[in-house]
């Protein structure tokens, strides 16, 4: 049976027949066995006892694929402790090769985001959402290689580093991140993520995170600035761009396409590549945001 029908079936169970097997107990295959089995098995080795649970679970598995198209409380019963199967999506690496001359090295390991199971009312919005991030993953580095390959006609050393990652894969979200890091005479590292709601496919934008109408920008800037103030209270040595000497360096506000995700948690990660907000030592900086926030609508 395809783990798509499992998904349908289980979508279909109705709550109430949930509640009432909940409330019913139900007898395991291993205590089904005959009455004299089970007073044996008190004087037996441990092995009888597992020999009958095994028995037990391939009996459940058999039923269950025989009897989910026509679902009873008993099958709901056992459905509701089954995991399900798989995740929506799934990263599978598309591009794996380094190319190296003179000093210059670029080394590539990315994937691309392919949709493995949705229902047909979540298949177009996925598919839409699958496509956006494969184009963005495959501009980004086909860009970043011709630049590389610009690099080559020059003498003098150069680094390029490209790779993809899951970050998040919960119930209700998918989240992948395309790192990219250059090392010459400095080093930089700059990310990129994309995220997708699980319910209904949508790749989500930071504005869609918030109510229509929320000033998410300025909720999100403040809350940023606050845990900066409040790391660098806690440590002397740590420092962001807020009160320097430079006006123009200071950070004011993100951008209303700040780069985030969603981490496994479900809370909303703000993310800044590296001399972004702070000196380039510091790296690249995550602040992860309270459900409290106004409008937030997670």
């Amino acid at each position: 049976m395809k783990s798509q029908d499992i998904m349908e079936a289980v979508s279909n169970i109705s709550e109430d027949w949930i509640e009432e097997a909940a409330e019913q107990p139900m007898l395991l295959p291993e205590q089904q066995c005959d009455g004299a089995a089970v007073e044996q098995s008190r004087g037996q080795p441990l092995r009888r006892h597992r020999f009958c649970a095994i028995l037990g679970v391939a009996a459940s598995l058999a039923v269950i694929s025989a009897v989910l198209p026509n679902l009873s409380r008993t099958t709901a019963y056992a459905l509701q402790s089954l995991p399900i199967a798989g995740a929506y999506f799934r990263l599978v690496t598309v591009r794996d090769y380094t190319l190296a001359d003179s000093g210059h090295t670029a080394t590539v390991k990315v994937g691309e985001v392919q949709l493995e199971s949705q229902s047909s009312a979540e298949q177009v919005e996925a598919e839409k959402s699958v496509e956006k991030v494969n184009a963005a993953i495959q501009q980004i580095t086909d860009e970043q290689i011709a630049a590389f390959r610009e690099e080559l006609r020059h003498s003098g050393y150069s680094n390029l580093e490209l790779s993809t990652e899951v970050v998040t894969d919960s119930d209700a979200w998918y989240s992948v991140c395309l790192t990219q890091v250059l090392q010459n005479a400095d080093s930089a590292e700059a990310k990129r993520y994309f995220t997708i709601r699980k319910r209904d496919g949508k790749l989500m934008q930071l504005g869609d995170l918030f109510a229509p109408g929320s000033d998410y920008v300025k909720t999100l800037s403040e809350e940023v600035k606050r845990q900066m103030q409040t790391e660098m209270a806690q440590d002397p040595e740590k420092l962001f761009f807020l009160d320097s000497d430079i006006a123009e360096d200071n950070f004011k506000e993100i951008k209303k396409d700040q780069s985030f995700y969603v981490n496994s948690n479900g809370k909303l990660v703000i993310c800044f590549d590296e001399g972004e907000v702070a000196p380039m030592s510091e790296g690249s900086l995550q602040f992860v945001m309270p459900e409290s926030l106004p409008g937030l609508t997670m």
